[in-house]
């Protein structure tokens, strides 16, 4: 499955020119990490994003501590269409139900997760 992400997007960029891209995000993203946001009504095309769910706690050498869960909060990168480059891009954080973000299977829940996404990016670009 492709993003659509434009030719001009190479996500190796994003951690030079998103300023704290790489304190959110402490691995690279990809192509496919990328998801396309339309307008509800319009069907247009608003932009891309990519989001992921936070561990609740760091260590105490700044790593994350898995042990600690997910507290419901989202992290993530959005950047606005027509995109020519990584400059217009910027990060967003949202919350959802700490609950909602792991399936009874243990996996995340990835449907939940870009949802909670989605609907933080639509209150922000009415």
């Amino acid at each position: 499955m492709t993003s659509g992400l434009p030719a001009s997007l190479d996500p190796a960029q994003l951690a030079d020119q998103v300023t704290d891209f790489g304190y959110w995000f402490r691995y690279p993203l990809h192509r496919h990490d990328f998801h396309p946001l339309r307008d509800t009504h319009a069907a247009r095309l608003l932009g891309y994003y990519s989001a992921k769910p936070l561990y609740a706690r760091v260590d105490a050498q700044g790593r994350v501590d898995r042990a600690s869960g997910f507290d419901g909060r989202i992290a993530g990168v959005f950047v606005p269409s027509p995109a020519r480059s990584w400059r217009q891009a910027s990060l967003f954080f949202t919350t959802m139900p700490p609950d909602a973000v792991m399936r009874p299977d243990g996996r995340r829940n990835w449907p939940a997760i870009n949802a909670a996404a989605e609907r933080a990016l639509h209150r922000q670009h009415r």
